[in-house]
């Protein structure tokens, strides 16, 4: 069993370099034709519902917020000149395309400010960006008109692909000391199904609709990293007991591959005891106990040993392989109640139709037998 560090809440500023990394992938995946034109009729537009010059303007005053709070905020000039192109940006495309090369030059100055001043901010804000990119990237391939299904199908199969996938648990592992160990552990099992599912499935939906699991599953992970939303959130009373019932189950299987030792233990101070009683009188062994506490009490002491550090020893030993054991349940329930892919890919094939039509027939061993044998300028390379 794997050693589970301390939970702990992220910490404030890696949780503002992953936001901040977020945001601005977020921002520069945007396209105004692509975002509402007008607010919905007799209601007050949300962030969702905004029209589009409205909408890029908040995402943009968000992620200059977020970088003004780590220290490195845009100037107020600047920030004009962003604010301006943001709002001309759906009625022109030289001002949409100005905006996205400023929002691109301003994600190389972040990076490169938060890695001079330290690398952990450096590495949080490439983890936002990552998370964030799973998403965007799969989207922006539904551009393509001529086969929407093909491009979706391969982007995914690259941005899990087995590089990027390993990139991301590298900055996971990376930060574990400042964000919480079941959050990294969650989002690194997800991200192996991914990769795995991927490999030989397709999307249920090659459409904007279809991929709002893929949406839904990245927030699952920024809100899992940046400590938005406790793990424990994600699941109510039934999984909660589910959670106790694996640990119990745990606990079970590590007694049964543990119960030889135990039980060997068990006789070895059975038979010494035997062997003392046979040797020894009840009258030698209560004589004896004297000297005997007399010589090891004394060494107890120099050691700072007693009947009560021994016990409490053994109870924090006791509590933490029980926390261990929970916060391992914890993470599994979690990591199967919060995984999307299945609601992303189609099921995969059953195995003897992968076989029948992703592979050769074999042919009967008399007519392998039987068969040529291919020369050597027709042999397979």
């Amino acid at each position: 069993m794997n050693a589970f560090a301390p939970r702990r809440s992220t910490e404030e500023q890696i949780s503002g370099a992953i936001t901040l990394g977020w945001r601005i992938a977020v921002l520069y995946s945007m396209r105004a034709d692509e975002l509402p034109s007008s607010p919905p009729d007799g209601l007050l537009p949300m962030r969702r519902s905004l029209p589009a010059a409205e909408r890029l303007v908040l995402e943009l005053r968000a992620a200059a917020g977020d970088a003004g709070r780590l220290g490195i905020g845009l100037e107020p000039g600047k920030l004009d000149e962003l604010v301006d192109l943001a709002q001309r940006s759906p009625a022109c495309d030289d001002a949409e395309a100005q905006f996205r090369d400023r929002i691109r030059a301003w994600h190389i100055d972040l990076q490169t400010m938060l890695w001079a001043d330290q690398e952990a901010t450096g590495k949080a804000y490439e983890l936002g960006s990552f998370l964030s990119d799973t998403s965007n990237r799969v989207v922006l391939e539904l551009r393509r008109a001529d086969d929407p299904r093909g491009h979706v199908t391969r982007e995914l199969r690259r941005v899990f692909g087995r590089e990027r996938v390993e990139r991301v648990k590298r900055l996971l592992d990376d930060l574990q000391a400042k964000i919480d160990p079941a959050a990294v552990r969650i989002v690194k099992q997800h991200l192996t199904a991914w990769q795995a599912a991927v490999r030989d499935r397709s999307p249920r939906d090659a459409s904007r609709a279809g991929l709002e699991a893929l949406d839904s599953q990245v927030v699952i992970w920024f809100q899992l990293v940046t400590g938005d939303k406790e793990p424990e959130a994600f699941i109510g009373h039934d999984d909660r007991a589910r959670v106790r019932g694996t640990m119990v189950e745990r606990m079970l299987r590590a007694y049964q591959r543990n119960w030889r030792n135990l039980l060997a233990g068990a006789l070895t101070l059975a038979v010494l005891a035997a062997g003392a009683y046979g040797l020894l009188s009840w009258d030698a062994l209560k004589a004896a106990r004297g000297p005997v506490l007399a010589i090891l009490s004394p060494l107890a002491g120099a050691l700072g040993l007693s009947f009560t550090s021994i016990a409490l020893t053994v109870r924090k030993s006791l509590d933490a392989r029980a926390e261990l054991l929970w916060n391992t349940a914890l993470v599994e329930v979690i990591a199967t109640k919060t995984l999307r892919v299945d609601d992303v890919l189609k099921p995969a094939p059953p195995h003897g139709r992968r076989m029948a039509f992703g592979l050769p027939r074999r042919r009967p061993h008399a007519d392998r037998r039987a068969a040529p044998a291919r020369s050597a300028r027709h042999a397979p390379s």
